[in-house]
């Protein structure tokens, strides 16, 4: 797919406002995007995740089960704990969550101490 393809695919099925229900608990509410980003809210915390990542994720994983912790050794955005830059754990699953909405994944599972999805 191409990426103007996703990301129009991604952007039509979400809306400023939405909530979603995070699988280990919690709630992630978009606060705003365009085409370069998503900004939600996690907490009491405002986290930017770029949509070239939710993308490369997609095409470096797509028809496959990946975790969370293959988000996170596959990009630092993906890994609070990353450094040079750090990202945020949270856009894991948020990504998980945004791609299920737009039918590009699977219902997210938990799988051992973390969680997963297959992507479509």
């Amino acid at each position: 797919m191409k990426r103007d393809d996703f990301i129009s695919l991604i952007l039509t099925n979400i809306a400023i406002g939405e909530v979603f229900q995070n699988p280990g608990g919690g709630t992630s509410t978009i606060k705003r995007f365009d085409n370069e980003k998503i900004v939600y809210q996690r907490g009491n915390s405002d986290i930017t995740l770029k949509m070239e990542k939710i993308y490369n994720a997609y095409e470096a994983f797509q028809g496959n089960f990946v975790t969370t912790n293959d988000l996170k050794k596959f990009d630092n955005s993906f890994d609070s704990t990353a450094r040079n830059p750090s990202g945020h754990s949270c856009n894991c699953t948020f990504s998980f969550l945004l791609l299920a909405k737009a039918g590009l994944a699977k219902e997210i599972i938990k799988h051992g101490r973390v969680f997963g999805t297959t992507f479509i």
